[in-house]
């Protein structure tokens, strides 16, 4: 392990999530001053909640941008693993001789939750979108996809439950559109150099929005890791506090 005083930083934006008995790709992508770093060599290892090893000291692959990257098996999460949380993946990277270890943690689940929104729903807000939007982007994926990530970090943070047993993906779609349009007028506003005007109002808009759909949101959730919910008739906002003296239940929303 490297003790020099280089710090790299890793594109690690949120829990790893495995999908138990499917094939799965995991990959890292390492940076240095703005630039993707390309290392000489790497290994991978993933623990089990329980400290021993899915894999350990195993070959990644490298790509040309430097990208490391690893397919693991179906056969290696079998439907004897333990769903959840307490998994661990480790990358151990040789970069100009040194060798760096870069952690991620990861959940081994059912599913994954995947977002719903995509350009056809901002532009349905701003129809003049699509001539805004600079001529070296293709489409508002990347806006997107950020906003979704920091979404899936604020869930865990804030305590509202694990993403992967959200089974309603639909309750967080005016929540990720708000926050993507708040991302891209607030973009289009810094480019332009200016304190205020429209694209920062529309940016503060969309702000406000997505704060209050924040709060707003209640879904089914799986509190079981079945796949399914046992109260179809009932939505979940947040999560509950632990009390010491006595259990504490959900607070459920029942659909009139």
């Amino acid at each position: 392990m490297a003790t020099d005083a280089t710090i790299y930083a890793a594109r690690i934006r949120y829990t790893e999530l495995l999908c138990r008995g499917e094939t799965n790709t995991t990959e890292l992508k390492i940076y240095k001053n703005g630039a993707q770093v390309i290392p000489t060599s790497a290994t991978i290892t993933i623990h089990k909640p329980d400290g021993l090893s899915i894999v350990e000291n195993i070959p990644a692959s490298i790509d040309g941008s430097g990208t490391l990257s690893y397919e693991i098996a179906a056969s290696k999460l079998p439907a004897s693993f333990v769903l959840g949380e307490g998994y661990l993946i480790e990358w151990s990277a040789t970069i100009a001789s040194n060798v760096y270890v870069f952690r991620r943690t990861a959940a081994l689940t059912l599913r994954k939750l995947y977002p719903t929104v995509s350009d056809i729903d901002l532009t349905e807000e701003y129809a003049n979108l699509d001539s805004l939007r600079p001529a070296s982007m293709t489409s508002y994926e990347t806006y997107i996809l950020s906003a979704w990530t920091e979404i899936l970090r604020r869930i865990r943070n804030t305590g509202m439950g694990y993403e992967y047993l959200i089974l309603s993906p639909e309750s967080l779609h005016d929540t990720l559109k708000h926050l993507a349009l708040y991302k891209i007028f607030k973009d289009f506003h810094s480019s332009l150099g200016q304190s205020n005007g429209r694209f920062y109002d529309l940016s503060q808009l969309h702000y406000t929005h997505y704060k209050r759909e924040y709060d707003a949101v209640n879904f089914v959730y799986d509190e079981s890791h079945q796949g399914r919910t046992d109260e179809p008739d009932e939505r979940t906002k947040g999560r509950p506090v632990i009390y010491l003296t006595a259990p504490a239940a959900y607070r459920h929303l029942r659909r009139k």
